[in-house]
């Protein structure tokens, strides 16, 4: 029995705990949690000053995993906003007091994750995902909106109304301000007002909240994931925006420390304005949380899967957004794909990093949408300011730094973009630039001429790229003579592009 447990441990700002499960079947064996973990004044993730009580906890847990013989151990950990040297600073503490190795997972890791183990576990998410679903994700440091349609993901944003900095406005506002009420209202009115002309408001939408653990108590009975929640609850706080909770409060008997008391009504504000913006016909609340989403990634074949779909989805959207070629973009990403299946006894990458290769092929062009002159450039600014959902921030860097690289400048010690990145990073971009710039250039004028591809590694170090024509290709020769120069730097291999008939 000892071989098929698992046990996962997350580490949040306001809490640490453990999950031990029996795979295949994710049955629970154990969970346990924490006491709650003060937040920072400065910083919400406050985990260098909470480290003793971290620590702790931690090597209670380790007992638990030697009584319960546990070989098998993940440890996960949300960044939120602790800066990345902090968390280097806080992971290297946790190893050597503990001997626990720590993964960061960043939002969008975590709301990928979570949003496959609403999908896949919540019953009556194929029901209430008929017509349209906006699933609002709250969070301590910012909130999630993601869409989906008939039951599939369309897109998502994150939006900067945390509970916890919400919760210091309102401290803030209550020794300055007589009446911070509309101050309050105003603010999360401002940060949501601007995804409202996205916002689809169709007679048949749900929204469904997630994340809300007062409410979750309040509402969902033993046994269930779902409930319903009542919408003159949150029409009236619209109308009234009251900012205070008292034991008259619906929810107050499920409220157990002051900190949770002081997320409370931040939230709950959220929640009545996002229903206000979206209209929607019901409104739920389900108690799977970022910890079942971790656990879900062991319980379920099709969890990674799925998140690459949301990955995949949300370059599709962003591509859209940014009136990115079609046609160009379609071509590029099906033959870059075609090399790296191709070539890969060359360059011995992995399929996460095809994977990451397909999302730069679809939106390394985005900056077209600024302005074509350094267009590369463009994107890689956009890439950053757009993080994609279920990627690292490693992931979400090597994204852009291939878009930056994949025109006209080359990834070079003389680029400060390029050395200024971690060593395993720069090998990786290097290699998947210098695939994406030979597939771009046979498409250079954007007619896509080529209808298909066969490549041929001989043995005097050359590739022969024979292509299948219908039209001249002299545009394409010119970029590709060009753009060819980086994959023989990087590979030793000299590409030799042949036109049917060619030799």
């Amino acid at each position: 029995m000892k071989n098929s447990l698992t046990a996962v441990i997350y580490l949040e700002p306001d809490q640490v705990s453990l999950r031990i499960i029996e795979l295949p079947k994710g049955r629970v064996v154990n969970d346990v949690r924490s006491g709650a973990l003060a937040l920072g004044n400065d910083k919400i993730a406050n985990y260098a000053q909470n480290m003793a009580a971290i620590v702790n906890n931690l090597n209670g847990f380790k007992q638990q995993l030697k009584d319960y013989q546990v070989q098998n151990v993940h440890f996960y950990g949300a960044i939120e906003d602790l800066a990345p040297i902090d968390a280097r600073y806080v992971a290297d503490q946790l190893e050597v007091r503990t001997g626990l190795k720590i993964q960061w997972l960043n939002n969008n890791q975590l709301m990928a994750k979570t949003m496959g183990c609403v999908v896949n576990r919540l019953a009556e998410f194929k029901t209430l995902s008929k017509h349209c679903l906006y699933l609002l994700t709250l969070g301590l440091d910012s909130m999630t909106l993601a869409f989906f349609h008939h039951g599939n993901f369309e897109k998502q944003w994150e939006i900067d109304l945390g509970g916890a900095k919400i919760s210091r406005l309102v401290q803030r506002l209550r020794q300055t301000t007589t009446n911070p009420q509309e101050i309050i209202q105003d603010y999360i009115s401002s940060k949501l007002e601007y995804i409202s002309p996205e916002l689809k408001r169709k007679k048949r939408t749900v929204l469904l909240i997630q994340n809300a653990p007062v409410l979750s108590s309040h509402y969902i009975k033993e046994g269930k994931h779902l409930a319903e929640i009542p919408q003159e609850l949150l029409s009236q706080a619209n109308r009234e925006m009251e900012i205070k909770i008292d034991d008259r409060h619906p929810w107050s008997q499920n409220i157990t420390t002051e900190q949770e008391r002081r997320l409370v009504i931040p939230n709950y504000l959220v929640i009545a304005r996002t229903a206000y913006l979206i209209h929607p016909l019901s409104i739920f609340v389900t108690d799977i949380s970022m910890m079942d989403g971790l656990v879900n990634g062991f319980a379920d074949s099709r969890a990674q899967s799925q998140i690459n779909t949301m990955i995949r989805t949300s370059a599709d959207d962003l591509a859209q957004r940014y009136g990115v070629d079609t046609a160009h973009r379609d071509f590029v990403t099906r033959f870059a794909l075609q090399f790296f299946d191709q070539l890969r006894p060359l360059h011995r990458l992995d399929n996460h990093a095809r994977l990451l290769l397909e999302i730069a092929s679809k939106v390394d062009d985005i900056g077209n949408f600024i302005n074509q002159q350094s267009h590369y450039r463009h994107s890689a600014y956009i890439l950053k300011s757009n993080p994609l959902i279920g990627l690292s921030d490693d992931d979400n860097q090597i994204i852009a730094e291939v878009a930056r690289y994949h025109s006209s400048e080359a990834p070079t010690a003389t680029q400060e973009h390029y050395r200024r990145m971690d060593d395993d990073i720069q090998l990786i971009v290097a290699k998947l630039v210098a695939i994406l710039r030979l597939v771009d250039a046979l498409d250079d004028s954007r007619q896509q001429k080529i209808s298909s591809i066969k490549l041929n590694l001989t043995n005097d170090s050359l590739l022969k790229i024979k292509v299948i024509a219908n039209n001249d290709l002299v545009l394409e020769k010119w970029s590709f003579s060009k753009k060819s120069e980086l994959f023989s730097d990087v590979f030793g291999i000299k590409p030799v592009l042949i036109e049917r008939g060619g030799h």
